[in-house]
């Protein structure tokens, strides 16, 4: 009787020691496939960040609105991996170790809404940009549409001449000036860039400025001054606000670069832990 109850206990113990050192061995290749998947998912998006990084520092350089988004800067992967089993693979007693974990997880949960950050960034300049963007074109009406206006209701005598008119505005001294400033911008090559379009700062450095200080000096007996004036002042300070929103725009790319520098940095690293 006695034997049999030994027997019985061995054999039992002997299972579960088994059972035990199976176990234990299963989940040992459980911490250890979770740590591989890790790697894995890890390098793929050092991959996707250097590219992103990439592009972000083109984007800022160019400055053209063309931004590329890499659709794999993402962290999806997390949400297979128990975060316990990479402290335990590479040990809870290393605060190294761990501080080096720690870094890393915290800046990929700040990668969780990294390409919604981006696309709001640009979406959001874009929408500041196009707003600000209308009150500068308005060059356009002081350039040609209030010169017209001021050219019909000023001058007492039109002449074609080689190149354009000769027109007499009776001693009328901002309209006489203001008409020939815009002729002199209009024939200077600095005005246009090499794909035809308006050098802006140009045309504010060689039209709306003089055309501001031009104002300033008939105000406020000049009607027509006044009116110049007023338009000159609105794409003086929408160009500002356009400049300023762009900035803004560009530091937040910044701020984005950074945070890639550093995740890429910190993935790195950990992919150099040993266990």
């Amino acid at each position: 009787m006695i034997l049999s109850l030994w027997l019985a206990f061995y054999l039992g113990e002997r299972g579960y020691n088994r059972d035990r050192k199976d176990k234990i061995e299963e989940h040992k290749q459980l911490v250890k496939s979770e740590v591989e998947l890790l790697k894995n998912s890890l390098k793929q998006l050092l991959i996707a960040v250097t590219e992103q990084i990439a592009i972000l520092k083109a984007y800022n350089e160019e400055q053209n609105f063309i931004l590329g988004f890499r659709a794999d800067v993402q962290v999806d992967f997390l949400k297979f991996i128990d975060i316990k089993n990479v402290y335990e693979y590479y040990g809870i007693k290393d605060q190294n170790k761990i501080d080096s974990i720690n870094e890393l997880l915290s800046l990929l949960f700040s990668l969780h809404d990294f390409r919604h950050s981006l696309r709001d960034s640009l979406r959001t300049a874009l929408e500041k940009h196009t707003i600000h963007e209308q009150g500068f074109y308005l060059y356009r009406k002081l350039m040609y549409k209030i010169l017209h206006e001021i050219a019909n209701k000023r001058a007492i005598e039109i002449k074609p001449e080689v190149g354009g008119f000769k027109i007499n505005f009776g001693g009328n001294d901002f309209a006489e000036q203001f008409f020939h400033l815009n002729q002199a911008v209009l024939a200077n090559p600095d005005l246009m860039t090499d794909k035809n379009e308006v050098d802006r700062p140009k045309l504010i450095e060689l039209f709306i400025m003089p055309v501001i200080e031009l104002s300033s000096r008939f105000i406020p007996l000049d009607e027509d001054a006044i009116e110049v004036s007023d338009v000159a002042n609105e794409v003086n300070s929408s160009w500002i606000n356009m400049k300023a929103v762009m900035s803004a725009h560009y530091s937040e790319i910044d701020t984005h670069i950074a945070t890639l520098e550093k995740v890429e940095e910190e993935i790195q690293k950990f992919l150099e832990l040993k266990k």
